[in-house]
């Protein structure tokens, strides 16, 4: 039975490992914490139904401050990673990127999932103010 044939894109590259490995970490930490955004988008637009104070809205909203304040931290101290990998993708295996591609979809989809609540939230607060 023949093994089957690797190529230079089927094999890691020098350092790949480490540097994705930190990009999956930013990856699944932020896929954390618009997790945690989309439950408080959720939790403001059934509060905005159910005509709760204003207060425990604006708590809503300054919990979603924060979570998105974490993000950008985040990001800015993984920034010289991402450059690092823009800088050297090409060179990096076949494997490694569709990991990388994986773990930007699945951020990608908390984020859309994000801004629809969001939308639906802005609608619902419109109409319950009054204001078109």
């Amino acid at each position: 039975m023949a093994l089957p044939r690797t190529t230079a894109t089927d094999l890691p590259a020098p350092g790949e490992a480490e540097l994705l490995g930190r990009l999956l970490s930013l990856y699944d930490e932020e896929a954390r914490v618009y997790t945690r955004v989309l439950e408080l988008s959720r939790r403001q637009g059934e509060a905005v139904r159910q005509g709760a104070p204003f207060g425990e809205i604006r708590r809503l909203l300054e919990q979603k401050k924060g979570c998105l304040e974490l993000v950008a931290r985040l990001e800015r101290g993984e920034a010289s990673t991402k450059r690092e990998w823009e800088a050297r993708r090409g060179t990096m295996s076949a494997a490694g990127r569709a990991r990388l591609r994986a773990a930007l979809d699945r951020v990608g989809g908390l984020i859309e999932g994000i801004i629809h609540c969001e939308e639906q939230n802005d609608r619902e607060l419109l109409a319950a103010t009054g204001v078109s």
